[in-house]
């Protein structure tokens, strides 16, 4: 009961945080869920037998919440229709629907696959895929700070996730070891949310419009009036909007390194124009922006220029991580795009 009130009273002031101060926002909401489905991992054993199965459906969830919140706070873009989303929805929804008419008894029927075994299977590879996704991605973002942060916040979490699953899965826990797993995750989470809280759930969203021609793919947003942009950070976005207007966006092999050597600008002061100024959650976004407005323009004026050629003249190495760049962005692909865009007027 220690452990399990230790656990609460952590949560409870998580709660509280994240609900005064990231509700308006997606991710926030998300996990004010994953909080509450903790609180129900945490006071399962408590519960009466006729209620245990929202705690139990309720814990389930968790696997399934972290990869969203993982997808919501590193991934490029949310990719909801995809098979890791099929599978993490699946690890929840099976057990749920199945838990009034299938017992889990330790065989391998159908039923029991279909209702058990194969969620819980889906459990242990969407809490890799998302913790896959905030090691490949944590880099992306372009403040330094925030992105330490977010990193350990979601280790964190990942590991109380993984540490809980598999104990709920294979019968290890015992009551004191949620108090345990809950408490130092909800703790730790705590003091990361508390210390470095500026930004953590922040999410920075692309402000660019790909339509832009290229020699106004580099100006920045409008931003509120009470905001201003400090002399040497205007006179860096000036330099990158030079430097990339020349079409130096189309580099193969682009890496931020390298435009720091181009524009004579340190990297840590790149990051800030890029994400400060001009509004884009990390590099990536902001040089497929650029390359995907040159590559729509071109479309439209060049009918007969083959996609693959105009996918490799603007810095893409293939025809696939092109077109894949060019849909996240405009939602169709290059293809459909030319078919839809008229054909320009011969003079």
């Amino acid at each position: 009961m220690l452990l399990t009130g230790f656990g609460l009273g952590c949560l409870l002031p998580l709660f509280v945080i994240t609900l005064r101060d990231f509700r308006h926002l997606l991710v926030g909401q998300l996990f004010l869920i994953v909080i509450i489905a903790s609180v129900a991992f945490l006071i399962d054993p408590l519960m009466p037998l006729q209620w245990r199965w929202i705690t139990s459906d309720l814990q389930t969830a968790l696997p399934c919440l972290f990869w969203f919140l993982c997808q919501l706070i590193f991934a490029p873009r949310l990719r909801l229709k995809s098979v890791w989303a099929a599978m993490a929805i699946y690890s929840f929804l099976a057990p749920a629907l199945a838990r009034p008419f299938v017992v889990s008894d330790g065989s391998w029927t159908l039923d029991v696959f279909l209702g058990w075994r194969l969620g819980q299977f889906f459990e242990y590879v969407v809490v890799l895929h998302g913790l896959s996704l905030v090691i490949r991605y944590w880099r992306n973002d372009l403040v330094e700070a925030r992105r330490k942060a977010r990193l350990a916040f979601l280790l964190i979490v990942g590991s109380a996730v993984g540490v809980a699953t598999v104990s709920l899965n294979f019968g290890l826990y015992h009551e004191y070891i949620r108090g345990i797993i809950t408490g130092l995750a909800a703790f730790t989470t705590l003091t990361c949310l508390v210390t470095s809280r500026e930004g953590i759930l922040e999410l920075v969203g692309s402000r660019a419009d790909a339509e832009l021609p290229r020699e106004q793919c580099s100006r920045a947003p409008e931003t509120d009036q009470k905001s201003v942009i400090p002399a040497q950070q205007e006179m860096d976005s000036e330099v990158l909007g030079r430097v990339m207007a020349s079409g130096f966006y189309r580099t193969e092999k682009l890496t931020l390194k390298k435009l720091s050597e181009a524009t004579d600008i340190p990297e840590y002061r790149l990051r800030k124009v890029i994400n400060q100024t001009l509004g884009y959650r990390n590099f990536n976004d902001y040089i497929n922006q650029l390359r995907v407005a040159d590559a729509a323009a071109r479309l439209r004026l060049e009918p007969e220029t083959p996609v693959l050629n105009i996918s490799l003249d603007v810095g893409y190495r293939t025809l696939s991580s092109f077109n894949r760049a060019f849909r996240d962005i405009q939602n169709t692909t290059p293809t459909e795009f030319r078919q839809q865009c008229p054909e320009p007027e011969v003079r």
